[in-house]
């Protein structure tokens, strides 16, 4: 599993507001940093990374909730759920394909055909959800989700993209 990247400036006793804004900023920039290897599809592992980032982003938003406008804050984190959505279900059929497949090295030659059919299926399954995932990212970016959160995380809570400028972890 991905290591969650540090969230800069987040220190005890920091207010409320401005934590939210640090942790829903650097999960946004954590959780977007899989957008190409997920949308390029050559390893399922950075779809799993970006999934998971897309919970730890979730999870923020609902923990820091009550930091926000209700009316305003909500249709943010609706698109957050639909991300994790959109990205569970592809990486529910990676899963189910490679353990089935693990499971096929242990079976008898009569009883693989059922698996390798399961397995086939799953797979198509799988390369229909690329495009739905292209289309999400191409609405997102349409819409401008990122500059719109960018701005409603400055507005609420005075922490800037720009100043947080939050980073992955030191590989090792």
């Amino acid at each position: 599993m991905a290591r969650a990247w540090d969230v800069p400036g987040l220190r005890p006793g920091a207010g409320f507001r401005d934590a939210a804004g640090r942790v829903i900023l650097t999960r946004w920039r954590e959780m977007m940093s899989y957008r190409e290897g997920t949308l390029l599809g050559e390893d399922i592992e950075e779809l799993h990374a970006m999934r998971v980032s897309s919970r730890r982003l979730r999870a923020a938003m609902d923990a820091f909730d009550a930091a926000f406008p209700r009316k305003s804050f909500r249709p943010l984190l609706r698109q957050v759920k639909e991300i994790t959505d959109v990205l569970g279900d592809a990486r529910d059929l990676d899963v189910a394909v490679q353990r089935l497949t693990a499971t096929l090295a242990t079976m008898d030659a009569d009883e693989r055909p059922g698996i390798e059919g399961l397995i086939a299926r799953y797979r198509q399954d799988r390369a229909a959800e690329a495009p739905v995932i292209a289309e999400l990212f191409s609405r997102i970016d349409a819409e401008g989700f990122e500059a719109r959160l960018v701005r409603y995380m400055e507005k609420h809570t005075g922490v800037t993209m720009k100043r947080l400028d939050p980073r992955p972890p030191a590989a090792g």
